[in-house]
């Protein structure tokens, strides 16, 4: 039986009340095709057996620290496409694909949509932007990737300065583009966060954003947890795929459990985090699991929090 996301679903993935929901995400959900169907159950079982052969063959990509290669490969590509078309939408990460089976509410679910993901993400960008992003001087996108983001915080903010941070070359070379061809007041700067360069100044009235950037720490995030907890920007937003909140007796979590260890994805920061707002040192201020996101796993839950 199709269904279609409402302004209410939106509002409950993001974590608020309808009437919070801003115009201009109004407007891009009266815009879009929402619709979706549960898979029927032979499509549902063919999905969750080819998940389960990938597991069991290790197909999947795998997290190690110092390994930049695949980034850097994967963000020239999206440097030389903007480089030909000067066109933001070449920014748009490979990993996005069409036709793919979407997560939602527990489940794998069919849309109409080919780009389902990908215009729910910009309502979402929107709606994050809008509502955490507003009022700072600086912005620093930490693990910047393709630049996509960036383009659009310097877009909404333009008084604002905009950082764009990443280990790989080809996408600090995107930010430096984005300022040299759009005018975008944005700088780009190589940042590891295994090994966190101390001298990068954030200023007071900084705000830090990490987007599907940090699940790549694996268990080895502390450095730049103490690193932010050093700096003491005004607040911290992670929208990052969470291991903890999956439950372990869903079959479709557990497939993203089993993803996330074999991954060596994001693991051990909230557990830090907890211990550190038990000491009186931060205030998380939000937590929300997505409930939504790819095949694989969920990116899109959030984490807010700021150092005292």
């Amino acid at each position: 039986m199709t269904q279609h996301l409402t302004v209410a679903d939106f509002a409950n993935l993001f974590g608020i009340k309808p009437e919070e929901m801003p115009k201009a995400c109004l407007d891009m959900i009266a815009k879009g095709n929402w619709a979706y169907a549960p898979y029927p159950q032979v499509e549902r079982d063919h999905i969750i057996l080819d998940f389960l052969r990938r597991i069991r063959d290790r197909q999947f990509s795998f997290v190690t620290e110092g390994d930049k290669d695949r980034w850097i490969k994967g963000w020239g590509e999206n440097l030389e496409g903007f480089k030909k078309s000067g066109d933001l939408d070449a920014l748009t990460p490979k990993y996005i694909r069409p036709n793919m089976p979407v997560r939602l509410f527990g489940d794998f679910v069919k849309t109409e949509d080919p780009f389902f993901e990908k215009h729910w993400y910009a309502i979402f960008r929107e709606w994050l932007l809008l509502t955490y992003v507003k009022g700072f001087d600086h912005i620093f996108e930490f693990g910047c990737g393709s630049g996509f983001n960036v383009a659009r915080m310097a877009e909404l903010y333009p008084k604002a300065t905009v950082h764009g941070l990443d280990w790989a070359e080809p996408s600090v070379e995107i930010v430096e583009n984005l300022r040299a061809t759009k005018g975008l007041n944005v700088h780009g700067h190589q940042f590891d966060f295994f090994n966190p360069d101390y001298s990068l100044e954030v200023p007071p009235n900084s705000v830090v954003v990490t987007i599907g950037a940090l699940e790549q720490t694996g268990d080895k995030n502390a450095a730049f947890m103490e690193f932010l907890m050093k700096k003491r920007p005004a607040l911290i937003v992670h929208v990052e795929p969470t291991y903890d909140w999956y439950d372990p007796n869903s079959l479709v979590d557990h497939l993203a459990i089993t993803a996330h260890e074999l991954r060596n994805f994001w693991r051990g920061w909230h557990e830090r985090l907890n211990g550190l707002q038990k000491q009186g040192k931060v205030e998380i201020l939000k937590t929300k699991r997505a409930y939504f996101g790819s095949l694989v796993l969920e990116g899109f839950s959030q984490t807010i929090w700021r150092p005292l």
